[in-house]
């Protein structure tokens, strides 16, 4: 089933107008914190104590940076110093489903035309790094993973620097939330930052209503991917409409990708507020789910959608971040 998007139209949006945007946001977020939400300190519907299956791994790839203004990336930081945030796209190796994608990272394509994504200004002043051969499929066969044999790919949300490899992946399955896939349908704006070119592409979507699911620990709704409870997609919405986590139970320990619902460590640690979210109040009270989750779950790994530092650190026999290409190597400041 192709999906039908009407491509954006002019130029996109350039750094400038970006910025602006995210200034006036950051003006009127400066307002009273919001509440901590009331959440239950119950793991409803999770084993304990803890188990997971034998024979799962995650890869874990960088497929590039986004760099921005620490500003824009958290309300209150500074404008003139930069972060380095980097692109992670996941492979999980799974002992009877094969290869399956989370997130698929930033497109070779922004190496050579940046403006297509951040606008002329963006690319000017070096908004994305996109280092030749990190690609994911180029690095997923440089670690003798087939890009063929991934049957399923599930994004977190649809901005750009999550779906760039999707044409990659001819005999998947792409799997997106339906909340965020019927915000994509009903149209956008260029401030969306998402690509819909690779989206066209798709051949085979599953979405996934989060409404007809029930709670998973502290976690509004989860599906079972596969049957078995070994990979949970997890509602996050919040960041966009339709946000997506994934839970991962490896022997060794439960994992959740967040993808974007938590940017950095410091997004659910501190936790530190973005500076936009399509639903704020939503964002913060997911924030402190995935918070209460980690609290009562001590084995519990969770892995942001742009942190180097939690990706790099992980430290358990199922888990491999791949070393990226050469010039790939920026370290967040």
């Amino acid at each position: 089933m192709l999906l039908v998007l009407k491509p954006l139209g002019g130029r996109r949006v350039g750094l400038a107008a970006a910025l602006l945007c995210f200034c006036l946001v950051s003006l009127s977020a400066c307002q009273q914190p919001l509440p901590i939400p009331p959440i239950k300190s119950t793991l409803e519907g999770w084993p304990q104590p803890y188990h997971g299956l034998s024979g799962i791994r995650i890869h874990a790839f960088r497929t590039g940076a986004v760099r921005t203004p620490q500003g824009a990336a958290f309300a209150g930081g500074s404008w003139t110093s930069m972060i380095d945030m980097g692109a992670w796209a996941f492979v999980i190796e799974h002992p009877t489903a094969g290869l399956v994608v989370f997130d698929t990272g930033i497109a070779q394509r922004a190496r050579t035309e940046p403006e297509h994504y951040v606008g002329w200004l963006g690319a000017k002043l070096g908004m994305l790094d996109v280092p030749a051969g990190a690609g994911l499929a180029e690095q997923m066969r440089a670690a003798g993973l087939d890009p063929l044999g991934v049957t399923k790919v599930v994004l977190s949300h649809l901005h750009f620097d999550h779906t760039g490899a999707i044409p990659d992946f001819p005999n998947a399955t792409v799997i997106v939330s339906a909340n965020e896939k019927n915000w994509v349908l009903t149209g956008l704006s260029k401030m969306d930052f998402v690509d819909v070119d690779p989206l066209m592409k798709i051949g085979q979507w599953q979405t996934i209503d989060f409404q007809n699911e029930k709670p998973l620990a502290t976690l509004f709704a989860a599906h079972d991917l596969l049957g078995d409870g070994s990979l949970l997609a997890v509602d996050l919405s919040g960041h966009t409409p339709g946000s997506t986590g994934l839970i991962i139970k490896t022997a060794d320990a439960p994992f959740l990708l967040t993808g974007d619902a938590a940017w950095t460590a410091q997004s659910w640690k501190w936790p530190a507020m973005p500076i936009s979210a399509a639903n704020m109040t939503l964002w913060w009270e997911q924030i402190w789910r995935i918070r209460k989750f980690a609290m009562l779950e001590p084995h519990l790994i969770v892995i942001p959608g742009h942190d180097d530092q939690a990706v790099e650190k992980v430290a358990v026999p199922s888990f491999i971040a791949h070393e990226p290409p050469s010039d790939d190597k920026h370290p967040q400041t």
